[in-house]
């Protein structure tokens, strides 16, 4: 019984481990790719001249890289993990089935010395005092179930012997596989380090070149008609089923005024015109800007279900969450993300981690509320 257990466990452990590793290869293919094109554009800056456009795809391209990074450093995380549970169980296995292979040994090695002492002559003594032939046929019968039992007992022996060569076996690989996933590990963040160093120059020459500057404001712009469009087809999904009967209850709108913040810090920029002070620009801001603690936990704000994960330049990753009735919050710059589309949350469940990819001013969370297709000033909603 309990070798079915570890098996269907097993099992269990390595279907995780199955996905986890397509996950992993799925974000390797990836960074390989944008990495590719990072050195395209290296030897283009070298060559010439750094032109303005040159630097903000650079840019662009490392922020995806950083977050590919992330992404890939946290399945990788996870891969250990189940790895850890997965030597864990074998372990445990191992120890149960060296118990038992001890107490099988121990009873037949009782047995074996038994029969050698005194076996042959109590056995003969025995059929020579049998007064009828019937007692002789039982005497036979319980030979012939104790041979049996002795069989069986040494087949059990052999048996759980090979099991524990076979996860021993299992273990050895199990930890090898670990120690490679740590490699990779200790690589990556290396890698990281070393690409947000090159990250921060870059920006240093945004922030000082308002050209440069203006066309990153810009791609804040496309970003947000990006998620006008992905709540668009939210709400358009939604006015369909009502025309059909099919109606949406919510308790988003109670929150007014009372919202949990998604992640502790101060506003840095507040919903509306915005007006930097050095470059003298003037921007709409459709959200707000929380300045955080790179890492910090990201929580929604209300019950609902993820509608959209993606990333667009100038935002990083962006999470969308439908509450229902129309109403709809977004969170944007997220290093790490630990939900999936169509995945049902609850308030206060933590949804990601603030980052700094996309943003001009480092590690925040941009988080915008909208009712239908209207933007809404979230610090109405903040407690």
């Amino acid at each position: 019984m309990i070798f079915r257990i570890c098996t269907i466990m097993m099992l269990v452990f390595s279907t995780v481990v199955l996905a986890q590793s397509n996950d992993v290869s799925k974000r390797r293919t990836d960074l390989n790719q944008i990495r590719k094109e990072i050195e395209q554009f290296e030897q283009q800056l070298k060559t010439e001249a750094q032109k303005e456009a040159d630097i903000l795809e650079m840019l662009d391209n490392i922020d995806r890289e950083i977050d590919l990074t992330h992404s890939l450093l946290d399945d990788l995380s996870q891969e250990e993990k189940d790895k850890l549970q997965a030597i864990r169980t074998i372990g445990q296995t191992i120890k149960e089935k060296r118990l038992e292979l001890e107490r099988l040994q121990e009873i037949y090695a009782k047995r074996m010395v038994n029969f050698y002492k005194r076996g042959r002559r109590t056995d003969i003594e025995l059929l020579l005092s049998a007064q009828s032939f019937n007692q002789v046929l039982l005497w036979l019968k319980y030979q012939k179930a104790l041979s049996d039992n002795d069989k069986r007992n040494y087949e059990n022996i052999v048996e759980k012997k090979q099991t524990i060569e076979t996860q021993i076996r299992d273990l050895r690989k199990e930890y090898k596989s670990n120690k490679e996933i740590l490699a990779e590990k200790t690589a990556e963040e290396e890698n990281l380090r070393k690409r947000r160093e090159e990250r921060n120059e870059l920006l240093a020459t945004v922030r000082q070149n308002k050209q440069l500057y203006l066309e990153k404001l810009r791609e804040y712009e496309i970003s947000a008609k990006e998620i006008e469009r992905l709540i668009s087809v939210q709400e358009e999904q939604r006015v369909s089923k009502g025309i059909e009967g099919v109606l949406e209850e919510t308790d988003f709108p109670k929150l007014k005024g009372k919202m949990n913040w998604p992640t502790n810090g101060e506003i840095v920029t507040g919903f509306g015109k915005y007006k930097h002070p050095q470059l003298k620009t003037i921007t709409e801001s459709i959200g707000i800007d929380i300045k955080a603690d790179y890492g910090q936990e990201v929580r929604v704000v209300g019950n609902g279900k993820v509608t959209a994960i993606t990333w667009q330049r100038g935002r990083g990753n962006i999470v969308i969450v439908n509450h229902y009735g129309g109403y709809y919050s977004v969170y944007t710059h997220l290093s790490s993300i630990f939900v999936k589309v169509d995945s049902e949350v609850h308030t206060g469940e933590v949804i990601g981690e603030v980052g700094d990819t996309g943003s001009l001013r480092g590690p925040m969370l941009h988080f915008e509320i909208w009712q239908n297709n209207k933007v809404l000033n979230p610090e109405h909603w903040l407690s």
